[in-house]
């Protein structure tokens, strides 16, 4: 088959043959004219199409030349900018070119450019499964516990958080798909200070730092220290309660976003023996004794939204997160699950766990639970009841999520045989009492 090299491909290929010549030449060109070769080649591979072509292991080895630490530094980065480039491009290379062993012992100490560009590059070639030796391993764990170290104990400005997060990206690969020699546990207490520091938004910094505390051990020290135990615990919650605010509950991704949160607040609930930390984690998980004058979900509350949650197509990996942080909350006893969140939403949990019904759930004298008059599908109060809006103060909207939402969870209660009795909506629309809503 004819390969012919044209427009951006012949230009990106004279400029390549231009570093080679350079690179055994006596005279070699000016830091200037090196400096403008890298760069035009750097603008011209950016093509996918053409980057496979231009570059192969021989051409990126000898970019890695002029991305060592001894090359001025605008000249190291557009080498090593061309090298990420080439990587992110052309999967296919990674498995041709390592240079990780060379870059994590060169750039130990570096600016955020340089931390930035070298970490993706490591990052790239770590997506792939590879065996390095005890060394290498080594060097990668000092190399990245440094600038983390560094990040914890500088300024954490604008210009820096990208650098740390490529860094953080890096070692969730390594603490993904390597062995666990040598430990990464002591880049747990830079991370858990970089995020106390940090804006209470997720982002892609706090994600990156929260997927790498997810691999690691909750170690006393830092969540569960005796001065202040639900110190760390706080963070989390009052990130996962800003990311799941009401109006934005219907954002593209949140899901996915919110995830590695709740598994990492279960991990740390679940590591837990401090009595502060673990009612701490129930006061903000359960719904709290004053909601209860209207069905739980209902309020504004952590809990509240949490539970909405649970019932939304659009969130289907956050809800089994949700559900067994409630259920350990709980306890892990059906009784106390059911008066926790209502019978409405414990019923999912319930089935899809296979956890047998008691005959006496509903009942006022089931054990295990606070005594009051709470009705235990909704989780209100009885006397409250009477006190719930009328449909006349429903939007249609309204009325048809409520009857859709009531029949469902009449037909789950019959089918278990919790309750024995006509569902009230399916004689409703039977007897023709709802109507079609017009599109």
């Amino acid at each position: 088959m004819h390969n012919s090299r044209t427009g951006s491909n012949k230009r990106a290929s004279r400029l390549l043959d231009r570093l080679i010549t350079n690179a055994s030449a006596s005279q070699k060109l000016s830091n200037d004219e090196l400096g403008a070769t890298l760069t035009n080649l750097k603008v011209e591979a950016r093509d996918p199409r053409e980057g496979a072509v231009t570059f192969s292991k021989e051409s990126l080895d000898l970019l890695v030349c002029y991305g060592l630490i001894s090359n001025p530094l605008d000249i190291r980065l557009e080498a090593l900018r061309i090298i990420a480039n080439a990587l992110l491009l052309s999967p296919s290379l990674r498995k041709q070119f390592d240079t990780v062993p060379t870059l994590a012992h060169q750039y130990k100490e570096a600016s955020a450019n340089e931390e930035f560009v070298v970490s993706r590059i490591m990052f790239l070639l770590t997506i792939e499964p590879r065996t390095y030796d005890a060394h290498v391993l080594k060097g990668l764990h000092e190399y990245i516990l440094l600038h983390v170290t560094r990040h914890a104990e500088g300024d954490l400005c604008e210009s820096s958080l990208p650098a740390l997060t490529e860094t953080c990206k890096l070692l969730f690969n390594i603490l993904c798909k390597f062995s666990n020699e040598p430990s990464y546990d002591d880049v747990i207490w830079p991370l858990s200070s970089i995020i106390k520091r940090l804006p209470r938004i997720l982002n892609s910094v706090s994600c990156s730092i929260i997927s790498c505390l997810l691999k690691l051990p909750c170690t006393f020290d830092v969540y569960f220290r005796d001065e202040a135990p639900t110190e760390l615990s706080e963070v989390f919650f009052e990130l996962l309660s800003k990311a799941v605010q009401r109006q934005s509950l219907d954002t593209a991704g949140l899901d996915d976003s919110i995830v590695p949160l709740l598994l990492l607040l279960s991990n740390i609930f679940s590591s837990a023996r401090n009595a502060k930390v673990i009612e701490y984690f129930k006061a903000m998980i359960l719904p709290s004794e004053i909601e209860r004058s209207r069905p739980l979900g209902q309020s504004s509350s952590l809990a509240s939204t949490l539970l909405q949650i649970t019932s939304k197509p659009t969130f289907m990996k956050s809800r089994e997160v949700i559900y067994q942080l409630m259920w350990d909350a709980s306890d892990q006893d059906v009784h106390k699950f059911i008066y926790h969140i209502g019978f409405g939403y414990a019923i999912g949990y319930i089935m899809s766990h296979e956890i047998a019904v008691p005959e006496d759930l509903l009942s006022e004298t089931a054990p295990s639970v606070p005594s009051g008059n709470i009705n235990p599908v909704t989780g209100q109060r009885v006397e409250n009841e009477g006190q719930i809006p009328s449909l006349a103060n429903m939007t249609e909207d309204e009325k048809e999520r409520e009857a859709e939402r009531l029949f469902v969870l009449f037909e789950r209660m019959r089918a278990n045989g919790i309750i024995n009795v006509e569902n009230p909506v399916r004689t409703a629309l039977e007897s023709g009492r709802f109507q079609e809503l017009p599109d």
